[in-house]
């Protein structure tokens, strides 16, 4: 997989650009904005890193945590996510471009990783799933494939996306996660991809998951962390730091530190990330005066693709990419 197929340049950068009008927008006036602990380990010590798009970041001298404080409410997050146009265009445009590609790329493999689980876990199958995010219902899709659970549930607080996954024929719970009563769902498998980088509060979002799962039930979780390579290369020039989309990028050990807050027991903590040195790479090639070390360079404009693929790999072994998996159980 490379950055192109999932991310084709010319839609990503329209939605860019959107973003950045929409930052203006809904947060343009600072008034109201909250200071928040790291998501992370939970206190109060760390730095500015950088500014971007009017947004600070903090980086954290306990976890190496990166995230955006002072930040907006979560009401003023959620008016964002219900009517800007960048958020529009990321929920009908670019998705339906990209859909297919995400589901041979991204969607099928994190099925096929959810039936190597249940294989490997007893008492997950059988019982209820639900996708938090479920967006246009794709993992969905690939879930019922699988034949494992007597219900499928997708949880999705934007509305247009929510009709597109009762039009597969699912049943949606139409609210965000941490609306959702204790007792109204009871999973053995929730999943939420890519979603803990946007949520207000980390440590409720996950606090609200274990809520709903049934004892010694299962967290399936993705999302960016920068600790990653990609991430540490770039930092404020990164496209993964785009506020007010991505306020939370953990370090792992700061992930370590939140799900250790939420009483959640890691069993699986991983960075298979396949695309940290494309994103590098491409970056580099649209702007060759980017200030990257001499090794990368070189690693770009002397060595072939062989040796980028052994080094992409090196750091999935090393912890050292910035897409984390993170498999965890209630207790």
């Amino acid at each position: 997989m490379k950055e192109a197929d999932i991310r084709p340049r010319d839609l990503f950068d329209t939605y860019l650009r959107l973003l950045e009008e929409d930052v203006e927008t809904f947060f343009g006036d600072h008034r109201g904005f909250e200071a928040v602990a790291c998501p992370g380990c939970g206190t109060w010590n760390g730095r500015e890193a950088f500014v971007k798009s009017g947004f600070i970041y903090v980086e954290c001298r306990e976890c190496a945590t990166l995230w955006a404080s002072p930040r907006p409410p979560a009401a003023r997050l959620a008016d964002f996510y219900r009517s800007a146009k960048s958020v529009d265009y990321w929920c009908t445009a670019f998705y339906r471009e990209t859909a297919e590609a995400r589901r041979q790329h991204i969607f099928r493999p994190r099925a096929a990783l959810l039936a190597d689980l249940i294989a490997r876990a007893d008492g997950l199958g059988g019982g209820a799933i639900a996708d938090v995010g479920a967006g246009y219902g794709i993992f969905l899709d690939e879930v019922l494939r699988l034949g494992q659970f007597r219900d499928v549930v997708g949880i999705e607080p934007n509305p247009a996306l929510a009709q597109v996954c009762r039009e597969r024929g699912f049943r949606v719970v139409e609210m965000s996660l941490e609306d959702v009563k204790p007792g109204e769902l009871c999973l053995d498998v929730v999943t939420a991809f890519e979603v803990l980088e946007h949520v207000y509060d980390p440590c409720r979002f996950l606090s609200a998951i274990s809520n709903l799962l049934a004892p010694r039930g299962c967290l399936v979780l993705t999302t960016l962390v920068a600790s990653g390579f990609d991430i540490q290369t770039l930092w404020e020039r990164s496209n993964a730091v785009t506020p007010p989309q991505h306020l939370n990028l953990m370090s792992i050990e700061g992930m370590r530190l939140l799900m250790e807050r939420v009483g959640l027991e890691i069993v699986e903590l991983s960075t298979p990330g396949r695309l940290d040195v494309d994103i590098v790479e491409n970056a580099f090639r649209r702007d060759p005066g980017l200030p990257l070390p001499r090794f990368l360079k070189y690693l770009f404009a002397s060595r072939g693709a062989e040796a980028r693929t052994q080094f992409q790999t090196f750091l999935q072994g090393a912890l050292l990419s910035s897409h984390v998996r993170v498999v965890a159980r209630r207790a």
